[in-house]
């Protein structure tokens, strides 16, 4: 695994090849469900599965996060 990288992508696709605890820190910056117009994401989810995709990448964070990372 290489270190101190930027990745960037889909975060659930990206994170779910990480190995546990590897993260010292996470930097998130999600689409807020806002109606924001980005130039090719569509900022407007129903409330339900805004919180269901929101816990999925929560956990995953979550996973990857070593016990002293923030």
């Amino acid at each position: 695994m290489q270190t101190d990288t930027i990745l960037t992508g889909d975060c659930l696709r990206l994170l779910a090849d990480l190995p546990e605890a590897c993260v010292d820190l996470a930097f998130a910056d999600p689409p807020f469900n806002i109606g924001y117009e980005y130039d090719w994401y569509d900022d407007r989810r129903a409330k339900d599965d805004y919180l269901a995709w929101t816990e999925k990448w929560l956990a995953a964070v979550r996973r990857l996060l070593k016990p002293t990372g923030s």
